[in-house]
């Protein structure tokens, strides 16, 4: 299964209601990082995904965005919230005293998010939840210990300047090999093409790229990304036009390429 995690910013909860309406749901279960503290957005994304028999896991103690300090307030006003189903995930944040308070007063089916390296002093607390979120690469050790853990990983190249982008670049094939690491693993993450790093909004785009993944046949079936940029003409403005000379070169690509 297919655990994105996207931060809870408005495209990216867009995104989120769209992909509910087509991609079946015993194959995608996002990971929702709040970053605001007005949750009518969140609301209604998940109830579209509820409505398509999707449960997400929403990080309660999230640290970017406005959300920084506010955890306690969250929490309240997260379960405030009438008619959603989700699954709370607590996010480990170097700090273990404040991972075992909030374990103690969330309730129930509940999933833990280590975004660095799993330590002995955790293992032992992680036994408790019903998904274990951790990184791409963990010893095989911390794999035997766990149950449900969903492999974490950031594969997304991301560049400074749109420009710098080549044609076209490797992503993953951690979709293809993840339930083969072991019996324990029962699904495979990452940020997609936003990359971890989190940003409120990026600068002025000098050259606007679309980026779009697909699956290579030829280096079985591992996740490559396409890469169209529009042309640097040295300056930020209009941001629409070279939106669409990117596009033309997407659709140019994908009528000489119609597998693609």
């Amino acid at each position: 299964m297919y655990f994105p995690l996207l931060r809870g910013k408005q495209y990216e909860l867009i995104a989120l209601k769209e992909l509910s309406t087509i991609v079946p749901n015993d194959l995608f279960k996002p990971i929702i990082e709040p970053v605001r503290k007005n949750l009518k957005q969140l609301e209604v994304a998940v109830k579209l995904l509820n409505k398509n028999k999707i449960i997400p896991i929403i990080i309660v103690n999230s640290e970017i965005g406005e959300l920084k300090g506010n955890t306690n307030n969250f929490i309240n006003n997260l379960y405030n919230i009438k008619g959603i189903s989700f699954m709370p995930c607590i996010k480990y944040i170097d700090d273990i005293q404040e991972f075992d308070r909030l374990n103690g007063i969330i309730n129930g089916e509940k999933a833990s998010y280590v975004e660095s390296g799993v330590t002995k002093e955790l293992v032992s607390r992680l036994k408790v939840f019903s998904i274990n979120i951790i990184p791409e690469g963990s010893p095989n050790i911390v794999l035997q210990q766990l149950s449900n853990i969903v492999l974490m990983d950031d594969p997304f190249k991301k560049k400074k300047r749109n420009a710098d982008y080549p044609s076209n670049s490797y992503f993953s094939d951690l979709h293809v090999r993840y339930s083969g690491v072991h019996n324990s693993v029962i699904g495979f993450g990452d940020f997609n093409i936003a990359g971890s790093d989190y940003a409120e909004s990026g600068g002025p785009a000098y050259v606007v790229t679309i980026h779009v993944s697909y699956l290579d046949s030829n280096e079985f079936d591992a996740m490559s990304v396409r890469h169209f940029s529009s042309v640097d003409d040295g300056t930020p403005s209009n941001p629409s036009g070279k939106f669409q000379q990117a596009l033309e070169k997407l659709v140019l690509h994908d009528q000489n390429f119609p597998k693609f």
